[in-house]
């Protein structure tokens, strides 16, 4: 059996080196689609829930976006409520508004009025 060259064994190596690339980038591609698969579902789930416990089917889009601005507020502090997050810096506890201050604001639609307390 004949021995390789040195520039045999590096033609080798290189060409095994572009595979490896090759096959890193796939699976990074490959990756990247079950993530985003995984963010289309939940997001999905998300509008599915929404729909089922609001009665919004007739509000156009941007109806829907001032809707939910306008209860983002609110439903948050509830989320944090009862929902804590596991790791919470210190500066976001101490940074969030009094839970005796209580804003009312009143946001505009084209055709509506929503006002939150």
């Amino acid at each position: 059996m004949a021995r390789k060259s040195k520039a045999e064994k590096l033609q080798e190596l290189l060409e095994k080196e572009e595979q490896l690339k090759k096959a890193k980038q796939d699976l990074k591609k490959a990756l990247r689609a079950e993530e985003k698969k995984t963010r289309e579902k939940c997001f999905r789930d998300t509008g599915e829930l929404v729909e089922n416990h609001f009665e919004i089917e007739h509000l156009s889009l941007e109806e829907r976006e001032v809707l939910f601005s306008s209860i983002a507020a609110y439903v948050n502090k509830e989320i944090a409520n009862h929902f804590p997050k596991q790791n919470i810096d210190s500066e976001e506890e101490s940074s969030g508004s009094s839970e005796d201050e209580q804003k009312e604001s009143t946001v505009l639609s084209g055709t509506r009025e929503f006002q939150v307390s």
